[in-house]
This record gives structure tokens, C-alpha cells and sequence, in this order.
């Protein structure tokens, strides 16, 4: 019997509206974590769908942490739920399918379950509820070995851990139109992770200019600026391809991995478009980098909180066409044969099989 699978969506972002966009190639598929991709499968924009369902004054009154809860009764029609956050609903649908009995199985992807694990060392209560959460789930799907074997560390049974390389939407990437090459360095990003500090250091340091594509939260308009650096705000996804196609290259600056802050995983989407894009990448070294990519053959990376290497080796990429060429080369065809969003479908679909298998 087919498994009747659900994806739960965290956030402001309206997923039948990206379905509709990505239809007609206005849009990326990345957002949608591969469920377009599987035959069948169904989703919830929770906070749309809580909204719709209670009064506006209790919306107002519940913390958000909770808010899902108030789906918990629909959760059992599924055999399979796919989340990234909504961690209490997890637990509580956990429980409540070996209490009750029922088939359905949650499947927690972490972004930032590493972070939460140094964010809160030094707080025993608060760690003791993530772990109680993580240990109850069916398996948690890390999107580098770094969070698995962090998880692993604070007790989480290795046998529900599965490493699943993210994905994102390569096509919509590589279909921008008039791509060529223009006289400027570009960084994405509004992940919290990102050291936009050490790259306006870098930009002091360097005769190219730069084009920032970040958030207020993250680089604020106020900040001061070289005069090579551009920012740009709140940029839809064809402008920011647009970007990629005619930049020289992409450089992502993130805090060092020991920060708690941001994903665990900071630069990974962006990092994936550029190289779909055909672009060649720079980027903080990270651990999850090479769970994906050999430096030095599909990117460069650099150290963190370091400057001057990182203008460096902006230098000396950015004299080198034929370097630039044969990286960004090897980076796309890197993306496309194994992180696609397909790729990442085909990967939950054997995983919530296996899991299926192993406890009918």
C-alpha cells in the first residue's frame, strides 16, 4: 500500500504559491524540500492553516511554539510526516502513535540542530527537552555528518539518524538568460550565520567591487560601507539568478562553525544555486563542505575571521579565467548529478520506505 505522506512548513511563505510560481519558472523548487517531487504527497503552511482555525485572539495568545499543536488530531490520517521544525507537534504525534498504535512515523530534518546543542551546553533543562523531542522521533534526517554525529553525542540512537545530502532546484538555476561574466563579486545570503563584517574588511582590501544580497537582520542599511560594496534587499529569486548569471564569481563569508548562530549548515543553499548556476564559489570552510565537495576541485575555501586570505584568494581567482572556467565546470556538474531536489525526494522516499519496512 502506498504510504500517504505529509510535509509540514514552518514559516511566512505560501507553498501552493511557490508550487504555481515554480509551474511556470518564475520560482525555485527549493523551498518546497523535494515534496513536488513525490507522487501523492500533501502539505500544511502551518501558520496559514492554525490561522484559519482558531479565533484571532487565541492565535494571538498562543506562544508559536505551540501554535502547531492545534493540528495534532490531523496527523494521524498520515503514515509519514516530513518536518524541519514544529518540534513539540513531533513529540507529541510520537507518542501519541505508540500509545494509540498508528502508522505514522515523523521525520525531523535539522538546520540547526548543532547550534541548538552549543546554544544551550550550559542550560541541563533546556537540553533535556531537545533530546527528549530528537529521541522520540522516527529519524532525523541530517543534511551534513557534523549534526548527525553531534546528535549522536548527546545520546540520540545512531540507528535513527540518516545523512541526506540537501538539494536544491539546479534547472531554475542554470535557465537564466544572457549568462556571461561582469566585473563584480557577489555574496548571498540572510542566514545569521553570515560574517558580513569580515567581508566588508575583505572589500577594504581589494580593488574589486562587491554586491551584497543579504537581509536587515543580518547587515543592517545603516552599515557603514566601502565604496566597492553595494547591498541589496529583499531581492525575488529571478533577480537573484539574474545576479549569479552575471557576476564573476560568488564569495559566501560565514562565522566560524563554533559560533551558535545561524544554520548548521550556513551557506549551503546559496553555495548550491551559485554553482548551478555555473559559478565559481569561495567560501568560509565549514564542516559540512566536504561532506559535499573536494576543495580545491568544485570551490576555494578559506579559514574564518581571516581577511586577508580571503582577499587573497579573491585575487588570485579573479585573475585566473581559466581556473574560474574549469571550477565552475566541476561545481555544477557536481550539483546536478547528486544535490537536486529530486535527488533529495528520492532519498526521504527510500528512507520513510526502509522505516516502513522495518517496523510493519
Amino acid at each position: 500500500m502506498t504510504s500517504r505522506i505529509l510535509f509540514l512548513f514552518s514559516g511566512a511563505a505560501n507553498r501552493q504559491r511557490i508550487m504555481e510560481e515554480v509551474a511556470r519558472g518564475a520560482n525555485a523548487d527549493t523551498a518546497l524540500r523535494g515534496a513536488n517531487h513525490i507522487a501523492g504527497a500533501e502539505f500544511i503552511d502551518v501558520e496559514a492553516t492554525v490561522r484559519s482555525m482558531v479565533p484571532s485572539w487565541l492565535y494571538r495568545l498562543l506562544p508559536w511554539q505551540a501554535r502547531s499543536i492545534v493540528l495534532y488530531p490531523r496527523m494521524f490520517a498520515y503514515d509519514a510526516i516530513i518536518a524541519q521544525d514544529d518540534l513539540l507537534l513531533g513529540y507529541f504525534v510520537s507518542l501519541g502513535a505508540r500509545l494509540l498504535r498508528k502508522n505514522t512515523r515523523w521525520f525531523c530534518i535539522v538546520v540547526n540542530s548543532s547550534v541548538l546543542i552549543r546554544r544551550h551546553a550550559a542550560h541541563p533543562a533546556r537540553l533535556f527537552m531537545l533530546k527528549t523531542f530528537w529521541r522520540s522521533y522516527s529519524r532525523i534526517i541530517c543534511l551534513s555528518h557534523e549534526q548527525l554525529d553531534d546528535l549522536a553525542r548527546i545520546g540520540i540512537p545512531r540507528e535513527r539518524l540518516v545523512f541526506v545530502p540537501f538539494g536544491i532546484d539546479a534547472d531554475f538555476y542554470a535557465a537564466a538568460e544572457e549568462a556571461h561574466e561582469e566585473n563584480f563579486i557577489l555574496s548571498v545570503g540572510r542566514d545569521l550565520g553570515r560574517d558580513y563584517p569580515t567581508l566588508l574588511e575583505t572589500a577594504k582590501r581589494s580593488v574589486h567591487t562587491f554586491v551584497i544580497v543579504a537581509a536587515h537582520k543580518n547587515l543592517s542599511a545603516d552599515t557603514p560601507l566601502p565604496p566597492n560594496v553595494s547591498v541589496r534587499y529583499d531581492l525575488s529569486l529571478t533577480e537573484v539568478r539574474d545576479l549569479y548569471a552575471h557576476a564573476k564569481m560568488v564569495v559566501i563569508v560565514s562565522k566560524d562553525a563554533s559560533v551558535p548562530e545561524g544554520s548548521d549548515c550556513s551557506g549551503q543553499t546559496v553555495i548550491l544555486d551559485a554553482m548551478a548556476a555555473g559559478k565559481a564559489v569561495i567560501a568560509t570552510d565549514r564542516p559540512w563542505i566536504r561532506d559535499y565537495f573536494t576543495p580545491g576541485k568544485e570551490l576555494t575555501v578559506v579559514a574564518p575571521n581571516d581577511p586577508d586570505a580571503l582577499a587573497s584568494a579573491i585575487d588570485r581567482l579573479g585573475e585566473d579565467a581559466r581556473e574560474r572556467a574549469r571550477m565552475a565546470a566541476s561545481g555544477r556538474a557536481k550539483v546536478r548529478q547528486a544535490y537536486t531536489t529530486k535527488a533529495f525526494a528520492n532519498a526521504l522516499e527510500r528512507t520513510i520506505s526502509f522505516v516502513s519496512a522495518v517496523t510493519e
